[in-house]
């Protein structure tokens, strides 16, 4: 009889699992480190800033000349570009009907004075026979001198409308009412110009010294301007720079820009700049007092807010702020701050608030 032998081949993993080897088992990771960060001590410090911006050039004195009687352009003295000087003429009306206006005026004056003087020598001779008792009635005096004064009156009024019309003529002859350029002339020989102020006979301009309007940000209201100067620039003088003096602020806000008006002054001496010409400005300003420069990483922008990372005890803080003046490196801040705060250099919003950090020596 034939004996089978079977032979059974047991899984290794069997015998592991049985009592074999047994796997190694993996160590648990460690806990994740404290971040490492940098800080930067607060400290006061001036804040200044150079403000380019763009301004425009005014004349120092600018008047627009108009007619003030209606009349025919009779003589034209000057033109675009004339230099004048004040009270020169610049132009003559013609106005036939003023003329004869006042020539009436004058006849008037002269009848209305010969009967007051009549009536005044007829007051003044019963005046002189009231003295004999009973020779004028108390009634003829009393009407005379009534009429004397009546006939005053009279002319005194046409006195006073002479003197208009003679006034009103004078307005024929237009003058220059200050030193300066003429910068329009808008009339002809013959034209008719009346007083309604709609037809602009001339534009006179004083040149020699010249305004220049810029419009400085609301945000940069309360600032300073180092030595009340700045420089500016010209296209039509490339390279170069001229120095302006701050005269005077408007001390308001425009409410379209969100501006205040700085008005410079220019001794325009050598008459290189004209009126009408763009400026390029640099203010160089100040805050009147110290404040908090940090780097631009320094502070986190989102959405919501903007804070810097302050760190105490060990513990950081998230502190609102709001940014001011920017440099090429830095940027102000002001907030919840003092000095001697000590925040991180670089910030991120991934760095929470209460988060225990390691500094970086």
């Amino acid at each position: 009889m034939k004996v089978i032998k079977y032979i059974f081949i047991i899984p290794a993993c069997l015998l592991s699992a049985c009592g074999g080897n047994p796997v190694e088992k993996t160590t648990p990771q460690g806990l994740p480190e404290k971040p490492v960060v940098k800080l930067l001590t607060l400290k006061p410090e001036p804040i200044t800033n150079k403000l380019n911006l763009t301004g425009e050039i005014i004349p120092f004195d600018r008047a627009n000349i108009y007619a003030r009687t209606p009349g025919y352009v009779k003589e034209v003295k000057v033109d675009i570009g004339s230099k004048v000087t004040k009270g020169q003429v610049l132009c003559i009306l013609d106005a036939p009907e003023l003329k004869a206006a006042q020539a009436q005026s004058q006849s008037n004056s002269m009848g209305t004075r010969s009967k007051y003087e009549s009536s005044k020598s007829t007051y003044l001779r019963l005046l002189k026979a009231a003295q004999t008792p009973g020779a004028v009635a108390d009634n003829e005096l009393e009407i005379a001198r009534n009429q004397m004064r009546t006939d005053s009156a009279v002319y005194q009024a046409s006195r006073s409308a002479t003197q208009a019309n003679k006034a009103i003529e004078d307005y024929l002859v237009i003058r220059s009412p200050f030193n300066g350029v003429v910068t329009a002339r808008n009339i002809f020989k013959g034209d008719f110009v009346d007083n309604t102020g709609k037809t602009l006979l001339f534009r006179v301009e004083d040149n020699s010294s010249l305004r220049v309007d810029v419009a400085v940000p609301e945000a940069y209201n309360s600032t300073t301007l180092k030595d009340n100067e700045a420089c500016f620039t010209v296209s039509a003088n490339p390279g170069q720079v001229f120095k302006a003096k701050l005269a005077r602020k408007s001390d308001a806000i425009d409410p379209q820009t969100r501006s205040e008006t700085w008005e410079l002054t220019f001794p325009n001496t050598n008459g290189l700049l004209k009126p009408g010409m763009f400026a390029q400005i640099v203010l160089p300003v100040s805050r009147p007092k110290e404040g908090f420069l940090v780097p631009f990483k320094a502070v986190v922008s989102t959405q919501e807010r903007k804070f810097v990372i302050r760190v105490v005890n060990g513990k950081t803080q998230w502190v609102d702020v709001k940014t001011g003046f920017t440099g090429k490196e830095k940027t102000e801040i002001a907030g919840d701050l003092k000095p001697g705060d000590q925040l991180v250099a670089q910030a991120n919003e991934e760095l929470k608030e209460g988060t225990t950090v390691q500094v970086k020596q």
